[in-house]
């Protein structure tokens, strides 16, 4: 489910002070790299890999101040620049997508679904590596549609999800 810009900008966006002479080359791309190091191209790239330009104050193009350069960290002639998070608007599509396929579920399936997410995101894999948790969930829930439109109701198991750890699988026997 797609965000539209309006949302990104009022709910994904930060202000960043930019070097101005990265300017030319956020807005334009590598064709306008003139005077940029290598090494000065590698840290846009990186940046941009994660932050989308939406816009400079121009008037600070004209009398920039002198601060910090979000990119490059050193001290430079900036610019304040405005970025949406690219990371943080997929995440929000990839959350408002599962809310709409778990609309789908039954009241059955959908108690079993919360049942079982709730069971696994408390491991202690999951408080290690919170981001893993809505990547979880939708897995989850395409399992929980899929068998939904199977007429399937899936059921949570009655013993605890690490009761099979210490327990032989065939291929312990000896010969």
């Amino acid at each position: 489910m797609a965000i539209s810009f309006k949302e990104q900008i009022d709910n994904f966006s930060n202000d960043f002070y930019i070097n101005t002479a990265y300017i030319p080359y956020i807005v334009n791309g590598p064709e306008c790299a003139d005077g940029l190091s290598a090494d000065e191209q590698k840290k846009i790239d990186d940046f941009l890999d994660k932050w989308s330009y939406v816009d400079c104050s121009e008037e600070m193009l004209d009398s920039p101040d002198f601060g910090e350069c979000r990119i490059c960290g050193m001290q430079a002639a900036v610019t304040r620049a405005t970025f949406v998070n690219k990371e943080a608007v997929r995440e929000e599509e990839q959350r408002r997508e599962t809310d709409e396929k778990l609309s789908e579920l039954s009241s059955e399936n959908a108690k079993n679904f919360k049942q079982v997410y709730e069971s696994h995101v408390s491991r202690p894999e999951f408080q290690q590596h919170p981001r893993m948790k809505e990547i979880f969930r939708a897995k989850r829930a395409d399992v929980f549609v899929d068998a939904e439109r199977r007429g399937i109701v899936l059921k949570p198991e009655e013993r605890a999800i690490d009761s099979n750890r210490d327990k032989p699988n065939g291929n312990d026997r000896e010969r």
